[in-house]
């Protein structure tokens, strides 16, 4: 065992800016909100009571048959949908595509750009387009060779900020400006021969939405850190008749761990190329949500349960270091997951979305590592979102 691995129980790096930034998240909401938004949220979450209470009342008039309970089904998620549109949090939780960003006071796009413009970021300097399907201007960030790219736009009372990811460059109108700083030329390089999600773009974009908000209580702008080399690597799955086995390998088809688990799955364990066990993953029986213990080099690391959370999957587990999560990004396309550990992201599992047969039949994917140290980490977390995968299709 290397002693880069040895550091993963021992600690890890902070960014003080950083964390300051997340414990300011943890405020309550309505110390958040001005009053226009605190106004907004309870007038969202009103007619979302009163449309709920509808969908209700349809399936009872229609004596809980099929086809009222079919329209009451629509109307209930339609209504939950007007509730997590009332406020930043709500919003955010529901989607991670697109963030939602309370303002303290109307503002105008402009002071975003004049703030941002002379900002390095691995999709360059913001700068303002115009896009055909709103009638504001937004501040940009890209697009890079791929096509991805970044865009902030405000409410029309500019009460309320929206920061979303794209790849439709199409929807571009026209450009107001350009930007200072072009979009390093290698970003995204290391996922472009795979059939997933830009993992670099969504890191820049949380990193981007932290930035946002910062400034917007400080009037100072968070520096966006620049992109580094990532390593990437393939996780399968093979056909095994008494159990499940895993494959980890680098971007050169070398086989770095591999996971095996035998029937009843109660256990799964990760195993270095010599075959040393490195991590042991043990479900517990006794447990209403699903609940596994972790063991690191033969001691016990911590225990991962799932938490009950609307629209997408998310584990957490108290290790020495802090808070591991392993969060699941809602609104993309396939099954993607990100790991943090106290906010800061060590690595994704991005669903393998190359239409190959041993892409449709196992659960693959590709994973990206931010921290060579916490491979070993992100491979058992890999198993875990497969594992979970297979109960939700259970």
């Amino acid at each position: 065992m290397c002693a880069g691995d040895a550091e993963m129980i021992s600690g890890t790096h902070k960014c003080p800016e950083r964390i300051e930034t997340m414990q300011g998240a943890e405020n309550t909401e309505k110390q958040q909100l001005s009053a226009p938004l605190r106004a907004r949220m309870w007038e969202y979450r009103i007619i979302s009571v009163i449309v709920c209470a509808f969908s209700f009342w349809i399936a009872s008039k229609g004596n809980w048959n099929k086809i009222p309970v079919s329209i009451a089904t629509v109307v209930l998620i339609i209504g939950i949908a007007i509730w997590m549109l009332g406020s930043p949090d709500d919003y955010n939780g529901s989607t991670d595509i697109c963030s939602m960003i309370a303002m303290d006071c109307p503002r105008k796009i402009e002071e975003f750009y004049e703030a941002y413009k002379d900002v390095r970021t691995p999709l360059g300097s913001g700068y303002l387009v115009q896009f055909y399907t709103m009638r504001q201007p937004a501040l940009m960030f890209g697009p890079d060779k791929n096509g991805d790219y970044l865009y902030f736009w405000l409410s029309k009372d500019g009460n309320i900020g929206y920061l979303g990811y794209s790849f439709m460059t199409s929807m571009i109108k026209g450009k107001y400006n350009d930007p200072i700083f072009p979009a390093e030329e290698d970003f995204g390089d290391n996922t472009a021969k795979y059939v997933c999600y830009q993992s670099d773009v969504l890191l820049m974009q949380k990193q981007l939405r932290e930035s946002l908000e910062h400034f917007v209580k400080t009037k100072q702008v968070l520096e966006i850190p620049q992109s580094h080399p990532s390593e990437v690597y393939t996780f399968t799955e093979d056909f095994k008749l008494t159990g499940q086995h895993f494959d980890l390998c680098d971007n050169e088809g070398n086989r770095v761990f591999e996971i095996e688990g035998t029937a009843p799955l109660r256990t799964l364990s990760v195993y270095d190329d010599q075959h040393n066990e490195i991590f042991k993953m043990t479900k517990k029986i006794v447990s209403v949500l699903p609940t596994y213990q972790f063991y690191y080099l033969g001691e016990l690391y911590g225990t991962l349960e799932k938490k009950f959370v609307l629209v997408k999957d998310k584990f957490e587990m108290k290790v020495k270091e802090g808070k591991l999560e392993l969060t699941e990004y809602a609104g993309s396309i396939g099954h993607n997951f990100c790991v943090t550990l106290n906010g800061k992201t060590l690595g994704t599992i991005l669903d393998n979305l190359d239409l190959k047969m041993e892409n449709i039949v196992f659960d693959n994917a590709v994973i990206i590592a931010y921290e060579e140290k916490y491979l070993p980490l992100l491979a058992a977390m890999a198993v875990m979102a497969a594992r979970e995968l297979a109960r939700d299709r259970s």
